[in-house]
């Protein structure tokens, strides 16, 4: 069997040698020195779920992150046993639920921004 090569031959092969090469070498030198790539942040950030305290006492706690459906039966009861939470707002909440935060605040509970939460709540 014959095999020809003309010069548009030998060039197209040369260039696609030299482009599986370069792409060889920056794989080789994009990887991290212990071989995995990083995708995400390394410091996880990791609920408190008790506290060393003297007295014998018990925190209750609410994530406000779907809907502002239930806030004002959830008012009421906790107002009706006299007792008082923690809302934490996560992600945008407040910003689509500003009334139902000025009424937990009304009613003298604790608000707290959770997780990345970038808007102000009073």
């Amino acid at each position: 069997m014959l095999i020809v090569f003309n010069k548009s031959k030998i060039y197209s092969y040369v260039v696609s040698l030299c482009t599986v090469i370069a792409l060889f070498v920056m794989a080789f030198f994009i990887i991290e020195d212990n071989g995995t790539v990083a995708t995400s942040a390394s410091a996880k950030e990791l609920p408190i779920y008790n506290v060393a305290v003297k007295d014998k006492k018990v925190a209750f706690t609410m994530n406000c992150a779907w809907n502002a459906d239930d806030i004002d039966s959830i008012l009421e009861t906790l107002a009706k046993h006299n007792t008082h939470i923690t809302f934490f707002i996560v992600g945008n909440w407040a910003d689509k639920y500003p009334e139902a935060v000025k009424k937990i605040s009304d009613a003298g509970h604790e608000i707290r921004k959770s997780f990345r939460y970038t808007s102000t709540c009073k």
